[in-house]
């Protein structure tokens, strides 16, 4: 069950991303004050989440790999950094496209922005670092993704910590029932694709690393 759960993800999304995707431009109202670029919402807000989500699961699985010195928990901080890197380009991406309609400018440097931006820096440090750093940088790796998983929270309470131009924590919350209906196909639809990839990289780094001990196994008996 564990093997196809990711398949069985993927293929459950596949008709909710059509039907989002059909809701969110076709049957979604146009919102009265932001006008057609508050549909970019519908993508930004998820992959926003999702990236929050996957750094605290790196941070989480890399201090266990430093403190362990576990494989599996190394893959699932690497997989869980890949995918926040992604998502993360994603929201930095939609972002100053509604910023610029929305605001006027694309960029605001206010609280939320900088601090999402220094994740998303901070997640690919960390896989630079995983990819092309000596075995001697593990601990600066583990310290990278563990200080992008406490700077999580900071983000979500930016908007309430310090004035910001970006919409409250609450907004998802008071959305109208017919926009409130379009966001969660969405989000379920995006959450399961990015958990299926997670699944599948992970279980594929695990892999690799088993290979690479049969390896030096066989290298040792000849």
């Amino acid at each position: 069950m564990r093997k196809i759960l990711p398949d069985l993800c993927l293929l459950a999304a596949m008709p909710l991303l059509v039907y989002s995707v059909h809701r969110v431009f076709l049957e979604t109202p146009i919102e009265r004050q932001m006008g057609t670029a508050f549909k970019i919402f519908f993508f930004h807000v998820p992959m926003g989440w999702l990236c929050m989500l996957m750094a605290v699961i790196c941070g989480v699985a890399a201090g266990v790999q430093l403190r362990r010195r576990s494989a599996v928990a190394g893959a699932v901080a690497l997989a869980a950094a890949e995918l926040g890197f992604v998502t993360g380009l994603g929201v930095l991406l939609t972002g100053p496209i509604w910023g610029s309609a929305t605001w006027g400018t694309p960029w605001t440097g206010d609280a939320r922005q900088v601090t999402t931006a220094l994740l998303w820096l901070v997640i690919a440090a960390y896989l630079l670092l995983r990819h092309y750093g000596p075995r001697s940088s593990d601990r600066l790796a583990a310290a990278l993704a563990i200080f992008g998983a406490v700077n999580v929270p900071i983000i979500y309470y930016a908007v309430k910590l310090w004035k910001t131009m970006h919409p409250s924590t609450g907004v998802v919350a008071s959305l109208p029932p017919e926009m409130w209906a379009t966001f969660w196909p969405g989000l379920i639809a995006l959450a399961l694709c990015t958990l299926a990839l997670f699944g599948l990289r992970t279980r594929q780094l695990v892999l690799a690393d088993e290979l690479d001990a049969a390896w030096v196994r066989l290298d040792d008996n000849l």
